[in-house]
């Protein structure tokens, strides 16, 4: 008799839980929400957290803030989510340098990238293209890696990411070139210098360059991911005319803080997951050079452990500098 009591007490404890986190997710949210961009203003990474933000904000009720927090290569911004309240308020546009790259470009980090958050919902995945400076005497990638053979050490690239730095290191390091790399804070400054012919190059996300592309400023030479761009169509890939096997895009995707309640992780996946396949999203992000890539928390879980193997193995394998 004991024994069918206890099954009762437990089942009824079940079932309670279950009616709280549906009540919670159902309640969720009452204020805005913020998500927290690791990149300046008008970098990939932030036009895809505004693109989002206004159409998950009718689906929640709610305002969405978008807020840009620069430094560190994503470390400020992701230390800052990490400490803040697990009550899905707050969460981090999470990208392969914040959960990746970092890991292995810093001695000691802030933040554990596994343990301080939840993996909530992947937004998108990111093509990315080689610019020069439009003054610069080169054509082709041809030109470029023949001009940097013969005067190593006097083109530089600008590092706006760790996305950009392992790109260019690892272009670098496959061909043998010797290239001066200058760090910035983000994309849209080191853009700005590439473009002004202060840095000779760069590794950029395509919704950053594109209208620079397209107006002049700054020529397209490869694009890094294995298969073609559709944004770039005539853009040749690295793979094909300068190093085998070079397929490398980035990516993004919401983090809540460790201990967030599952009923909300689950409400917000489902409603961003609604938001990437409205047809006036998917052709925002294909404008851009984004590809919307909607998952489950535990498949982006998953995917989020490869990544962050992936780039830490990119970062020693190019013998990229520990700070």
């Amino acid at each position: 008799m004991g024994r069918i009591v206890m099954r009762s007490v437990v089942a009824a404890c079940l079932c309670w839980w279950a009616l709280a986190g549906t009540a919670l997710a159902q309640a969720y949210p009452t204020r805005p929400v913020t998500i927290v961009v690791p990149f300046a203003a008008g970098s990939g990474s932030d036009t895809a957290a505004r693109i989002v933000g206004q159409f998950l904000s009718p689906r929640l009720g709610q305002p969405i803030v978008v807020e840009n927090k620069v430094g560190a290569t994503g470390a400020v911004a992701a230390t800052g989510v990490a400490k803040a309240e697990p009550d899905g308020y707050t969460l981090l546009l999470g990208t392969n340098s914040t959960h990746g790259s970092n890991v292995a470009l810093y001695r000691k980090l802030n933040y554990d990238p596994g343990a301080d958050f939840v993996p909530v919902a992947h937004t998108g995945l990111f093509n990315y293209v080689l610019v020069a400076n439009a003054d610069l005497p080169v054509r082709t990638l041809a030109d470029l890696v023949a001009r940097a053979k013969e005067k190593p050490g006097a083109l530089s690239y600008a590092g706006g990411s760790s996305t950009s730095i392992v790109m260019a290191e690892t272009f670098a390091k496959a061909l043998g070139l010797e290239i001066q790399k200058v760090p910035y804070r983000s994309n849209p400054p080191a853009l700005t210098d590439v473009i002004a012919g202060r840095v000779s190059m760069m590794f950029v996300d395509i919704s950053s360059a594109i209208s620079f592309i397209r107006g002049g400023q700054l020529r397209a030479l490869a694009v890094t991911a294995k298969t073609p761009s559709t944004i770039v169509p005539d853009l040749p890939t690295i793979d094909a005319s300068a190093v085998p096997g070079f397929d490398l895009v980035s990516w993004t995707g919401l983090f809540a803080p460790a201990g967030t309640p599952a009923a909300i992780v689950d409400r917000l996946n489902a409603e961003v997951n609604a938001v990437l396949a409205l047809p006036d999203v998917k052709a925002k992000f294909a404008a851009i050079g984004v590809e919307v890539a909607p998952a489950g928390p535990a498949a982006f879980k998953a995917y989020v452990a490869g990544e962050t193997a992936t780039w830490a193995r990119l970062v020693r394998e190019a013998g990229i500098q520990v700070e």
